[in-house]
């Protein structure tokens, strides 16, 4: 379990290397900089740090942090520097940002991409991370990662939510190395999909901290406990039934069984088509088995 060192406040004593950067998403140039990291600090006998803020920087989220959380421990991090993005830190200048992190913890070395910026106004940059480990007095020492490209763009989690936002799920899964995701408990709905529709489905309110998806049908993988089933999901209104409030539905292709009150994982894997209004049950029905069709062939 990753320890949590609140910044300014908790110490750590141990030699560490710490990663600088926001990390609200964990994507592919995320990966990228932490297998560095990792390397580095096995190399320098260093105890990996991360730096973080817990809810981002505000807004909906692309991971949340417990998610963050779990994806840093595959790249051995040791412990999660956290910080609260308040207007009082906002304020730090960035010599003094440097000045708190160095009086708790026991840095040796710092390591960030290209285009990471600190401190109040965004003043401190990489060139001045490089010149403050260049003088000696500091005893630290700095590299610099640089930049990852995906089909000629940076990759970033500000390209990562609006391919979320337009339903381009098969990019943003390509960015963050895994399929968009998010996670809630099944709730009980008007059990219409099973005796009206004849697909039964799961219900699940959207977690109001995530990324919203493009309203729409989608190719998902959904987890439960160890096992793992392809199936469609939609999300927003049900206008064949006059439902105007936008719910998370999803039939799992295989499954038998209720599952109320269990915890989902809904993977997002492509985008099938907008919401319809259908004119009766079996017109639905008749495109539910064209979704799904077309689902499975592309497993």
């Amino acid at each position: 379990m990753l320890e949590i060192i609140k910044y300014n406040e908790d110490e750590y004593a141990f030699p560490c290397l710490l990663v600088l950067g926001c990390f609200d998403s964990i994507h592919i140039g995320h990966a990228e900089l932490l297998k560095k990291a990792k390397l580095q600090a096995k190399i320098n006998g260093l105890d990996l740090g991360v730096m973080m803020f817990k809810e981002g920087k505000g807004g909906r989220q692309v991971a949340t942090f417990e998610e963050r959380q779990k994806l840093l421990e595959q790249f051995n991090v040791k412990f999660i520097l956290l910080i609260d993005y308040t207007e009082e830190f906002k304020k730090t200048t960035a010599s003094e940002f440097l000045e708190n992190i160095e009086q708790k913890l026991n840095v040796k070395a710092y390591m960030s991409g290209r285009d990471f910026r600190y401190g109040f106004d965004a003043k401190g940059k990489s060139s001045t991370l490089k010149a403050y480990a260049e003088d000696e007095e500091n005893g630290v020492w700095y590299m610099q990662v640089k930049d990852v490209t995906y089909v000629g763009e940076k990759v970033s989690t500000t390209l990562i939510k609006n391919c979320i936002e337009v339903g381009n799920l098969v990019k943003a899964g390509a960015l963050l190395g895994r399929n968009y995701s998010v996670t809630g408990f099944v709730i009980e709905g008007a059990n219409r999909g099973k005796k009206v529709v004849g697909f039964p489905t799961v219900n699940m309110r959207y977690p109001v901290d995530k990324m919203e998806v493009k309203k729409g049908v989608y190719k998902v993988k959904c987890l439960v406990g160890d096992e793992e089933f392809i199936g469609i999901a939609n999300y927003g209104p049900r206008p064949t039934f006059n439902e105007q409030s936008s719910v998370l539905e999803a039939h799992l292709d295989g499954f038998i069984g209720t599952l109320y009150g269990r915890s989902v994982t809904v993977e997002f894997i492509e985008y099938i088509r907008e919401i319809v209004k259908f004119e009766s049950v079996e017109e639905l029905q008749a495109q539910l088995k064209l979704d799904l069709k077309q689902a499975k062939l592309k497993v």
